[in-house]
């Protein structure tokens, strides 16, 4: 099982970050031998937790009710949207359906041909199908996450770091041989930093996600390799452990792409503060200084490495203003889309062949995502859409108040804290970075923001210091 979950997420940036036909068969094949797995191990206590340890307050079992009734909603989601989606109903049902109506049926009779007696609620089924199975393998690995013992889970995230560094090797090498390489593997526009994957984008969200991780190991190196009066020490594995966290940041700052520069903003500055509440009982006043001094000094080495004026031409002024425009016109007629086929929506997948319909006329850019997912996401699943994004965003919620609530009782934050708050800036990363991304669309970043929100959402002992 642990095997195999290293496979999914190793594998999947390869070939454009798994968005391909060949790359989804393999990520599918993996995907479904692991879930037989887990569901043939499964037991109650291994998923839910065995008797409490001591010092530990046993949970209620309604709340583990709850909680597994909600993972088994999101878990099952490819089952019964398909379902819901793939259906066939009468022709009269389907035209009365938002969206749907005299247009489609009077395009088809304009052009000769006979309605069928039945229809499904997608616009494209085939696209539908498609779109349903690519989410699969991130269900795959969410369940991983959740059902691995921590060790595994944590040699799971090394996967993802090596991953990540191999990504960025190849990288440095497209950038080094310039624009003709074959190292950018057929990719259209092959300039700068790309790695595997189709864009720069993609590529700089997949880093950004994994910066929370490095803090994670960054700190397990440090105080591993601190005294037993509270002092720290940097070296051996630490240094590493440095030298990759500045790799990180150099790429990703090197992509040039705008929005996961923000998020790498952001969460860079979350996990920073995290990291002085995790070693605060190792620092006195003046060391905590020095850890904030040291990560500004961090990050403008990173900037003066990358060149300050190639990160100010991509942040210009004119520059954001126009692609935010044209974000923004994309974002409204896809919000215009939703509104059309609401409550049901124009079913998964179908974005690149309804939203033409809702297009300005004076442009003719193809459009395959609407680089915003979350109105993508209302416009393609309407309603059950909804319900399934508050349902997630019920689940991340909850368990931000269990992670206050165990980090208060115990007074301290430990590893077991630290790695579940770590893996869950991580998926946020990508969440952020969705608003002006297509980035859930991508296997491979969709895995791994799957994968840390399941870390995140392990369940949470809470275990009271005792005076």
């Amino acid at each position: 099982m642990f095997f195999l979950a290293c496979a999914l997420l190793a594998a999947a940036p390869i070939l454009r970050g798994g968005n391909r036909q060949i790359a989804l068969a393999g990520l599918l094949a993996l995907s479904a031998a692991l879930l037989a797995l887990l569901l043939g191990s499964l037991s109650f206590d291994r998923l839910f937790g065995g008797p409490p340890a001591a010092g530990e307050r046993r949970k209620s079992p309604r709340g583990n009710v709850w909680f597994a009734l909600a993972l088994g909603i999101l878990g099952s989601s490819p089952l019964w949207l398909g379902v819901l989606y793939l259906t066939p109903v009468s022709v009269e049902t389907w035209a009365g359906l938002a969206g749907r109506g005299a247009l489609y049926l009077g395009a088809l009779a304009a052009a000769g041909g006979t309605a069928p007696e039945q229809l499904a609620l997608s616009l494209n089924p085939q696209a539908t199908v498609t779109a349903l199975l690519s989410v699969i393998p991130a269900i795959a690995t969410l369940f991983a996450a959740l059902y691995l013992p921590r060790q595994l889970v944590e040699k799971c995230l090394v996967v993802l770091l090596a991953a990540a560094g191999c990504q960025m090797l190849l990288a440095v090498l497209q950038f080094w041989m310039g624009s003709g390489s074959a190292l950018y593997f057929g990719v259209l526009t092959p300039i700068g930093f790309v790695g595997s994957f189709a864009n720069r984008n993609h590529l700089a969200d997949f880093l950004v996600m994994l910066m929370p991780v490095w803090f994670y190991w960054f700190a397990q190196s440090v105080s591993a390799r601190g005294s037993q009066h509270g002092e720290l020490r940097f070296g051996g594995a630490g240094a590493w452990w440095l030298f990759l966290g500045f790799a990180l940041l150099v790429v990703t700052l090197a992509t040039l792409s705008r929005g996961a520069l923000l998020s790498a903003a952001l969460v860079l500055t979350a996990s920073t503060l995290l990291l002085g509440v995790k070693l605060k009982s190792r620092l006195n006043k003046k060391q905590r200084i020095v850890l904030g001094v040291a990560a500004g000094l961090f990050a403008l080495m990173a900037l003066l490495g990358v060149g300050t004026e190639r990160v100010g031409q991509r942040l210009d002024t004119a520059t954001l203003e126009a692609d935010a425009q044209t974000r923004q016109n994309f974002t409204a007629a896809t919000l215009e889309g939703a509104r059309t086929f609401w409550p049901w929506g124009s079913g998964a997948g179908t974005y690149e062949s309804v939203f033409p319909r809702f297009q300005a006329s004076d442009s003719l850019k193809y459009v395959e995502y609407a680089h915003n997912d979350y109105a993508q996401l209302l416009m393609e699943f309407g309603l059950p859409g909804v319900l399934l994004a508050l349902l997630v965003a019920g689940l991340v919620l909850a368990q931000l108040v269990q992670l206050v609530r165990a980090y208060r009782a115990a007074g301290r934050l430990s590893g077991e804290l630290a790695l579940r708050a770590w893996c869950g800036l991580g998926a946020a990363a990508l969440l952020l970075h969705s608003t002006v991304e297509f980035n859930m669309h991508i296997p491979a970043l969709a895995m791994t923001a799957a994968f840390l929100l399941g870390v995140y959402l392990r369940p949470v002992r809470i275990q009271r210091t005792r005076h």
